[in-house]
C-alpha cells in the first residue's frame, strides 16, 4: 500500500502545474463584463451513486477571464481516496436577481489511491449548480456534478459528486 506521501509525491507535477494555472488565469482581465471573480470553497460527498463513497474537499477559482458568454473555472477535487484537477466553462443564468443556476464542462487530471478506478487519467467534469447570489457577500450553492472519460478508456464506470460550496467575491481580479 502506498504511503500518502508516495502518492503526494507522483503526483506533485499535476500540483504544480495546477499552481501555475491558477496564477496565470488570476492576472488574466476582463473587459467583456463586469463578472467579479470568485475563489469557491465546497464540501461534499464522491460516489454518491456508486457503492464507494468519500467525502470531498473541492476548491476553485473562477477568474472574471469571459469566453464569449462563458465564465471559466479551475479547480481541484480531492479525498483521501481520489482527487481531479480539472478547467473548464460555466454559464450563470439567473432567474432571478439572486437565484441562479449555472451549468459547467471540464476536463482534468483524475487519480485514485484506493478510489474508484475510472479509467483513464483524463476524465471530463459536467454538472449543474443552483445556488443564491448575496451579491457583495458571496454565493451559496448546491452542485451536482458528473465525472466521466467519455469512453476515452479501457472501461468507464463515472462517478458522480454532490457538494455544498461558497463563492467569496475577490474584487483584486
Amino acid at each position: 500500500m502506498m504511503s500518502y506521501v508516495k502518492f503526494f509525491q507522483k503526483n506533485i507535477f499535476l500540483t504544480f502545474l495546477g499552481v501555475v494555472l491558477f496564477a496565470n488565469t488570476c492576472t488574466a482581465q476582463s473587459t467583456q463584463t463586469n463578472t467579479p471573480a470568485y475563489v469557491v470553497l465546497g464540501g461534499g460527498v464522491s460516489g454518491v451513486l456508486d457503492d464507494q463513497k468519500s467525502v470531498v474537499g473541492m476548491v476553485e477559482f473562477q477568474p472574471s477571464l469571459r469566453v464569449g458568454p462563458f465564465g471559466t473555472w479551475i479547480g481541484l477535487q480531492a479525498s483521501d481516496q481520489e482527487y481531479y484537477l480539472g478547467t473548464g466553462l460555466l454559464l450563470d443564468w439567473y432567474v432571478t436577481d439572486h437565484l441562479f443556476i449555472t451549468p459547467s464542462l471540464g476536463a482534468g487530471f483524475y487519480g485514485e489511491h484506493n478510489g474508484t478506478d475510472l479509467g483513464s487519467k483524463l476524465e471530463f467534469r459536467s454538472g449543474i449548480e443552483c445556488g443564491y447570489d448575496m451579491k457583495k457577500s458571496g454565493r451559496i450553492s448546491v452542485g451536482f456534478w458528473h465525472l466521466s472519460n467519455a469512453g476515452l478508456g479501457d472501461t468507464n464506470p463515472g462517478t458522480e459528486l454532490v457538494a455544498v460550496r461558497y463563492a467569496l467575491p475577490l474584487s483584486c481580479f
